[in-house]
């Protein structure tokens, strides 16, 4: 019973995640074929309208400095060309401000055009080079991340950001809530419920707090992600993707868990995904390899009944998303400094993708 509550709390925690974060769909990016020109730059029709716009920008941009300095010298009583020097009227002034308010109007609106043109090269940047490792900057990592979780899709369903798990008389589910880009890093914050069908009180808060570790780490997870590495074919058949990841949880009674104290952990490891779809990707196959160092309040160890508040912990995780809306995954191996965490038994984890 408890697990057809958690599936019925899933679905509508799911459509409140939905609601704010942007469907999965395919890359439509217009562009020709990639190559290469003397510079390394990839020739895309984003990079062309580009290259157009930064030459009109730096155009503006060199006409306001001009005009700002030459009003500016003329307030302080001096002459930038030479010889004798003459004041402007307060007609010639209020002519030569609306020149330069109207420039910094029509610069503000060209740098938003040369920034999204750039991002979007950057998107292509990406997917058409097959290895990127460890040379993510502020602009490649937010194209990383878009390509991952905004513009993937079909590409990216096994990373989705909402599913359920069930496990040995356990059960969760955990929704994405909000996201963004804090410079090089993705920052997240998500929320889940967990629940055990066993009748003891401390056996049913070790179930409970074991497939919150397996799941997402707590009922409150704050994550801040950095891309270490994606690799991938021309058309995105096969992937391998990594990332760094840290995490502060709290697990809050309010938030229907069978402790009676806050407890908390914060952890710091690395996340490896890898993926081969069928040439039609009508069946994706994926892995997702993690391993991490927990660092948990004595609650928080208590609660998992385990003896350290620092341990390591990680899992293997097989699964498939198949017929373009369903995902299905086993935890089929756990491995932790903790002996009573490691080899549990098999957690089945699922997920309705949306388009």
């Amino acid at each position: 019973m408890k697990k057809i509550k958690l599936i019925a709390m899933f679905i509508a925690l799911s459509a409140g995640a939905y609601a704010q974060s942007p469907g999965f769909k395919l890359n439509t990016l217009n562009s020709v074929k990639p190559g290469k020109d003397d510079d390394n730059t990839f020739k895309t029709l984003s990079i062309i309208d580009f290259n157009y716009l930064d030459q009109e920008f730096k155009a503006k941009e060199n006409d306001y400095k001009a005009k700002i300095d030459d009003l500016y010298a003329n307030s302080k009583g001096l002459n930038p060309a030479g010889g004798t020097y003459t004041k402007y009227t307060d007609a010639q002034i209020d002519a030569k401000k609306a020149e330069i308010e109207k420039l910094s109007v029509e610069i503000s609106a060209l740098k938003a055009k040369t920034d999204s043109l750039y991002f979007l090269y950057t998107k292509a940047y990406l997917k058409n080079k097959p290895v990127n490792f460890l040379n993510f900057g502020p602009l490649r990592s937010r194209a990383f991340f878009d390509l991952v979780y905004q513009e993937g899709g079909k590409r990216f369903q096994a990373l989705g950001n909402a599913g359920f798990n069930i496990g040995d008389q356990s059960g969760s589910i955990y929704s994405e809530l909000v996201s963004g880009n804090l410079g090089m890093l993705r920052v997240s914050l998500g929320a889940m419920v967990s629940a055990s069908n066993k009748k003891n009180d401390e056996e049913a808060k070790k179930q409970e707090a074991y497939q919150r570790l397996v799941s997402n780490g707590g009922n409150t997870i704050l994550s801040f992600e950095y891309p270490l590495a994606y690799l991938h074919n021309r058309t995105n058949q096969y992937n391998l993707i990594s990332r760094l990841i840290a995490k502060g949880t709290g697990d809050l009674p309010a938030f229907g868990t069978n402790t009676e104290k806050w407890a908390g952990s914060g952890s710091v490891g690395i996340d490896v995904y890898g993926d081969a779809a069928l040439s039609n990707n009508a069946l994706r196959f994926f892995f997702n390899l993690t391993g991490s160092n927990i660092y948990g309040t004595g609650v928080y160890r208590d609660n998992l009944g385990i003896s350290s508040k620092q341990f390591t912990f990680g899992q293997l995780s097989l699964g498939l998303v198949f017929l373009k809306n369903f995902k299905v995954s086993v935890i089929v191996a756990t491995f932790s400094s903790e002996g009573s965490l490691a080899n549990r038994n098999p957690v089945l984890g699922g997920q309705i993708l949306t388009e």
